[in-house]
């Protein structure tokens, strides 16, 4: 798929974690660090009761997505939602995996939050959202797939906000081995709408490479560095595909 056409988004608010333990593992310099949250994440919105069905990939989406609303005062329940990740709940399946091996009972919990969806559905239920929610799931491409998915429905429903949450955790092996690059655990969240005022305006567009590339960083992260800098223009690329993004400035 090649998109010769840029598309527009407004972007009303952007928040990024990134785990400290898991950037030992990766090339991120230091000196990027000072634009993500890496500290502990504690999720006071969320009663205890609930907090406690929150691990690993749930609990980070969470994080970002109810930090990103906050930054803005929007409403949890007022958003179309598009949650993305490349890996899902790999490391709750592998457990999975590895208990049906070894003849050990799985644990219906486990079993239950193993899907892929199951992120966007805490998130919906957490936050009595009724609305429209996808998961996207794309390789190296999930993020750029997912801002597209946002921009369609944004224009099938002009008038309503979209939450975008990007997330994966480290791959830990026995998966791991077969990743070119160590990635950290992270969750980015950015509030998406269509010609918002006074909104940080983005256009992108996207064309497939014949070469296959490595990135040092995933798609999300490298968005979120050129979101936070000084420069108005990128391209990105993943494993496949060139995404090349540029900001204006905000709508008067």
């Amino acid at each position: 798929m090649t998109m010769s056409k840029t598309l527009s988004l407004s972007i009303l608010s952007s928040y990024c974690w990134l785990s400290k333990d898991s950037l030992k593992n990766t090339n991120l310099p230091p000196s990027s660090l000072k634009i993500f949250d890496v500290e502990d994440i504690v999720l006071n919105q969320i009663p205890p009761i609930k907090r406690r069905r929150l691990k690993g990939l749930s609990k980070m989406a969470m994080h970002t997505s109810l930090s990103c609303l906050d930054k803005v005062n929007f409403s949890a329940d007022e958003v179309y939602t598009v949650f993305a990740s490349q890996h899902g709940e790999i490391g709750r399946t592998t457990s999975i995996v590895n208990d049906i091996v070894d003849g050990n009972d799985i644990s219906p919990k486990d079993f239950s939050l193993s899907v892929h969806n199951s992120s966007l559905g805490l998130f919906s239920i957490f936050n009595k959202n009724k609305h429209f929610g996808t998961s996207i799931a794309a390789g190296s491409n999930t993020f750029g797939f997912a801002l597209l998915e946002s921009y369609n429905l944004l224009k099938r429903n002009p008038k309503q906000t979209v939450l975008l949450t990007c997330f994966d955790l480290e791959v830990d092996q026995p998966f791991g081995r077969l990743q070119q690059r160590k990635y950290p655990s992270y969750s980015l969240s950015l509030l998406l709408s269509l010609n918002k005022a006074n909104a940080q305006d983005i256009s992108f567009s996207f064309e497939r490479s014949d070469i296959e590339q490595s990135s040092h960083q995933p798609l999300a992260i490298a968005f979120f560095e050129f979101l936070q800098g000084e420069i108005t223009a990128a391209q990105l690329s993943s494993a496949d595909y060139h995404w090349k993004f540029n900001k204006h400035a905000p709508s008067a």
